[in-house]
């Protein structure tokens, strides 16, 4: 539930009034047991609530007063009653101040409802300009992020291709030489291939391209092809020279990985 849902179905004046069904009332009450800006708005309905009764309560005390009133002065004109009428007259001057002051703290309680609205409206503009704000921007982190992991995928080919340079990679193991690409002597695409091994058959693989320590391209979904190889093009413009790390997993059918190898290139040549 959410604070578009509970405006739009007023929910917090149906709440105080006792009208909400029992579960969309169990609903309201867990999210505005955390919810400061309901919790808030449910105490002005109530304040109101009290104020108008106050209100009510005062009017008619002084309906009271005025009764009385008018009897003593009636009264106060019969001949000798005249000075018992005067001094009832007084007495309910006195007891007319504390209504006139309950009045006026009326005046103050709607001033306070009406200042603690407003103030209320303010802090929800606040919280919502805050939270587009914020949303704004994660999507602009995660254009940016995306932006520097996802390599440039060919748009597609204008003609059939040949002799796409395909780079054979397999575990290098001591000081041994890893293979190496030579940007100055390939195309526009090149291909890393990597041969899993006849014991490795996994539902799908995982690749994760790494440079300097920092994964430069993660992608899952991988399937072997028809000669049980496992193959990904690049487009070269993706590759800067130095030291790349190719890992690839397998996985399971329990959507588990397992290590299938690493994978050591070198990228020379443009800069």
């Amino acid at each position: 539930m959410d604070h578009a849902y509970i405006a739009d179905h007023g929910l917090v004046e149906r709440y105080h009034q006792g009208l909400l069904e029992p579960d969309e009332e169990a609903r309201f009450e867990e999210h505005f047991a955390d919810c400061r800006e309901c919790t808030e708005q449910l105490e002005l309905a109530r304040g109101f609530e009290r104020g108008l009764k106050a209100m009510a309560a005062e009017d008619a005390a002084l309906a009271r007063i005025a009764v009385q009133a008018g009897l003593f002065a009636w009264l106060a004109r019969r001949g000798r009653l005249a000075q018992w009428g005067l001094a009832l007259a007084v007495l309910l001057l006195a007891a007319a101040i504390p209504a006139l002051w309950f009045r006026a703290e009326s005046a103050d309680l709607r001033h306070t409802a009406a200042v603690l609205k407003e103030k209320g409206e303010r802090d929800a503009a606040v919280l919502k300009q805050r939270l587009a704000e914020s949303e704004r921007q994660r999507a602009e982190e995660r254009e940016t992020r995306l932006a520097q992991k996802s390599p440039e995928a060919p748009r597609g080919l204008a003609a059939p291709l040949a002799n796409l340079p395909v780079v054979l990679l397999s575990a290098v193991r001591g000081d041994a030489e890893p293979p190496t690409i030579d940007l100055a002597h390939i195309g526009d695409l090149v291909a890393l291939a990597v041969d899993p091994g006849a014991d490795a058959s996994f539902a799908s693989y995982r690749a994760t391209l790494t440079k300097a320590g920092t994964t430069v391209f993660r992608q899952s979904g991988l399937r072997l092809n028809a000669l049980e190889a496992l193959m990904i093009t690049f487009p070269a413009s993706f590759f800067t020279p130095g030291e790349y790390r190719l890992r690839v997993e397998g996985i399971k059918g329990d959507r588990t990985a397992a290590e299938v190898g690493g994978y050591r290139f070198r990228v020379v040549g443009k800069d």
